[in-house]
Formats: structure tokens, C-alpha cells, sequence
């Protein structure tokens, strides 16, 4: 089950949405986001370890380099889209989620792709859990 708070700024509640199934295909969507994420930031790492060790990087390196440093926001876009798609809500939007969280967003968003994989969230402060 995944569970997310969304606070709506034109009416000024915070409402509560679950979804209680995940399917296999959703299931695989989240894996496939996380392996994405995963190998691009092994990539970067094997970069930032050869410029650590004062080598010149190669002009597909240095494109690489800078493509995989400025990704954040693709993540983020991604994961935003993902986990609307797993609510399979019509209030549970991409501007949904953009207005109604706070700036722990990142967490709580992550906190819900873990809960979908099946995952224990350990972290006492995720806001749909309070």
C-alpha cells in the first residue's frame, strides 16, 4: 500500500489518498526508474573519480559529465509523473503533488516508490504517516 498527505492551497485542507493494489507492470515502472537513476549516478561517480585523479576526460566524458550533473530535475519530473501514475487518482496530479508538498517532497516521494516495491519505511517523519 501507499499512502500520500497533499495539501490543496485553494481550499486550504490536506487530504489523504491510498492505494491499496500495485501491479506488476507499475511494479516494474518503479524498477525501471530506479536502475535509470542508479546507473547514471555510477557513471558520474567513475567520472568524478577520474577528474579526482587529475585525468583530462574526453569530449564525450565531458558531455556525459554534464548531462548526468544537471539531471536532478529530469529525475524529479519522472518520479513525479511515476508516482501519480501509481495513485491512479485524479486529484493525486503532477501539480497536485508539486502544490500540496513540502519542501521534504523529495523524501516523501521516495519513501512512496519504497513502500510500493514493498519496502518498510523506517523514517518516522514521512508525512503520510503522521
Amino acid at each position: 500500500m501507499i499512502s500520500i498527505k497533499l495539501y490543496n492551497p485553494k481550499s486550504g485542507e490536506t487530504n489523504y489518498y491510498e492505494q491499496q493494489h500495485i501491479s506488476f507492470g507499475e511494479l516494474k515502472s518503479v524498477l525501471k526508474f530506479n536502475k535509470t537513476q542508479s546507473e547514471d549516478a555510477a557513471e558520474l561517480k567513475i567520472l568524478n573519480a577520474k577528474l579526482d585523479a587529475g585525468k583530462l576526460l574526453t569530449s564525450a566524458e565531458e558531455k556525459k559529465y554534464v548531462d548526468l550533473s544537471g539531471k536532478d530535475d529530469v529525475y524529479l519530473e519522472m518520479l513525479e509523473t511515476l508516482v501519480a501514475k501509481l495513485f491512479k487518482n485524479p486529484k493525486v496530479t503532477v501539480e497536485s503533488i508539486d502544490e500540496g508538498l513540502s519542501a521534504e517532497g523529495m523524501t516523501t516521494l521516495k519513501d512512496i516508490l519504497a513502500d510500493a516495491m514493498g519496502g518498510i519505511d523506517a523514517d518516522e517523519n514521512h508525512p503520510a504517516k503522521k
